[in-house]
């Protein structure tokens, strides 16, 4: 068997028949590939889906398990997996229709360990004009974050194997694939990279990035401290890697911004945490050549200047005068 295609699934009735059948319009047989889909815990009609298509598919393969989260469920999709290469693809997202033969043949043609492929972020609904253009090359992406999720690269299962790389963090809730991939970078895989987009990312008001509730929030902070902190154990402990420092202050400086949302009680508190673990305020690394925010698309002298304090957020001032931002715009907004 050529691919295991991993998909976790939490509560994704809504959008999941048409991930499911994304992944079944496809160019190669059946019986070449699996859609393994591990139920964690649903409590919507995700299961009933689930076993429908399990069903009426000899290649969608359904597994159960309590809620553990969404690291959880990869490791128990890592586990059953049979294919050569896996692809972890989240529940509400899509790929494009008939193209898996072309994936192969360029994971074939260099017996990659990682084969990178360009994304497109939409909202809620993916227009059919779209899907059109990207079939046409004529889409642009525009997630370009490869390193930070899992759903923009196929790995092959021996590497993994090999390095013994699963999502060793199961008590992390955001940020784990970043953390995951940074792992898997450090293994030095040999990689293949397509330009054209393959993935469709869905935003919506229901996805666990896009919640803002206050429990959201602090789960958030806490996963996103964690995986800081695990990075700087990374760097002290190799302190020549500039990839490390740059994955290090990536997460420390989303970390930071995401302070500077927060309510003052709040904010307090979460600054004081990072204090205590050492990471703010913090010594930037030398080896750090990231000038960028990602946050921003403008180029012009607002983003710029927008970038340059982002990337001084582990700083005393940086943190106050994005926090002054921060409380001037929600009091735009309020007045508005």
């Amino acid at each position: 068997m050529f691919l295991s295609v991993i998909v976790p699934v939490y509560n994704g009735q809504t959008y999941l028949r048409q991930c499911l059948d994304c992944l079944l319009d496809q160019d190669i047989p059946a019986q070449e590939y699996e859609i393994v889909c591990i139920n964690d815990g649903s409590q919507d009609g995700s299961g009933e889906i689930l076993r429908e298509y399990g069903e009426k598919f000899s290649n969608v393969v359904v597994t159960e398990q309590e809620n553990a989260g969404v690291a959880a469920a990869r490791n128990a999709g890592l586990k059953q997996a049979r294919g050569e290469y896996v692809w972890f693809v989240d529940a509400d997202d899509l790929i494009r229709y008939n193209i898996l033969g072309k994936m192969r043949t360029a994971a074939e043609a260099e017996n990659c360990d990682r084969l990178i492929f360009g994304a497109y972020q939409f909202t809620d609904t993916l227009a059919s004009e779209e899907r059109d253009q990207a079939d046409r090359g004529e889409l642009r992406v525009n997630a370009p974050w490869y390193d930070a999720v899992v759903w923009r690269s196929w790995l092959k299962r021996s590497f993994l194997e090999e390095n013994h790389l699963s999502f060793r963090y199961p008590q992390i809730t955001h940020g784990e694939d970043g953390l995951f991939m940074y792992e898997v970078a450090r293994c030095r895989p040999r990689c293949v990279e397509m330009e054209e987009i393959l993935y469709f990312y869905r935003v919506h008001s229901d996805s666990a990035e896009t919640k803002r509730s206050p429990e959201h929030r602090k789960k958030m902070l806490r996963s996103h401290i964690a995986v800081t902190k695990i990075l700087a154990d990374y760097y002290a402990g190799d302190n020549t890697d500039a990839m490390t420092a740059n994955k290090l202050m990536a997460f420390l400086w989303k970390t930071l911004y995401e302070i500077t949302r927060l309510p003052s009680q709040e904010r307090r508190s979460a600054l004081a945490e990072l204090a205590r673990q050492g990471l703010f305020p913090y010594q930037r690394p030398s080896l750090c050549t990231t000038t960028r925010s990602y946050i921003m698309e403008r180029s012009d002298w607002i983003g710029k200047v927008f970038d340059g304090l982002y990337c001084h957020l582990h700083t005393k001032w940086g943190f106050g005068i994005m926090t002054i931002l921060q409380q001037v715009r929600r009091w735009m907004a309020g007045i508005r």
